[in-house]
């Protein structure tokens, strides 16, 4: 059985790595006691999927991983959470329990907002993320500056970025991947909302986006806003 966990990464938990949410959410699968199929070999694995990760500094109101459950497993594991009641589960029973066990070890900053069984032959959860959409927060800007700048960058075919890679320094087109860019008029701080397109599993991060606009006249430290991902877009 594949079930897909959708859950939120609140402001306390923005500034783990996808590796340490990843490390955070196996650990709880395991405290939690579920039935998670493992792979092959000399150092098996949970069967475990990650989707859309997100840069350190980052919250995330849908955030979506894919766990396999063990077949026999899940038997064993409604038996023990029903204390020996013997009477055999519908899949939304096993969701509920599911559900419940892995919301009372979970950290702080990190809640499940939903759980769902996945039925066999659907493509590929990655290739089906076609956008997402974010909310930027900036203290103390000018905002008609800002406006002004993002409208420049909307007016672009182009603009190039390059990104610092351990090994090496990759280009990538900014524009290609941004749909749009609204600033709210009237707030304090500053915000506004990006929709950012996703192919194939290839996005780029608001950060960059907002690093880019200094080219516009509007420099911004990007490590001094406040970025949540609101919602991912699927086909």
């Amino acid at each position: 059985m594949r079930v897909r966990v959708k859950y939120k990464k609140g402001d306390t938990a923005r500034f783990l790595s996808h590796l340490d949410m990843a490390r955070n959410l196996r650990m709880a699968l395991a405290r939690a006691k579920w039935p998670v199929a493992m792979t092959q070999g000399y150092s098996p694995k949970m069967k475990v999927s990650f989707y859309a990760p997100l840069p350190v500094g980052t919250a995330g109101d849908e955030e979506y991983m894919d766990v396999i459950l063990d077949d026999e497993g899940i038997a064993g594991f409604i038996q023990a959470k029903a204390k020996g009641a013997g009477k055999r589960a519908q899949n939304s029973d096993v969701l509920v329990r599911l559900a419940r066990a892995l919301s009372d070890v979970l950290p702080k900053g990190i809640a499940v907002s939903g759980l769902y069984v996945v039925p066999d032959g659907k493509p590929n959860f990655e290739s089906q993320i076609r956008a997402s959409l974010y909310r930027i927060e900036v203290e103390e800007v000018n905002t008609e500056a800002l406006s002004s700048a993002i409208e420049e960058f909307l007016a672009q075919e182009q603009v190039l970025f390059a990104v610092q890679r351990p090994k090496q320094t990759k280009t990538v087109d900014l524009r290609r991947f941004v749909e749009k860019i609204s600033l709210v008029p009237g707030l304090n701080p500053a915000t506004l909302f990006m929709k950012i397109r996703h192919d194939n599993g290839r996005t780029v991060r608001p950060q960059w986006v907002i690093d880019s606009l200094s080219r516009f006249g509007m420099g911004i430290d990007t490590g001094e806003i406040t970025v949540d991902r609101l919602k991912l877009y699927l086909e």
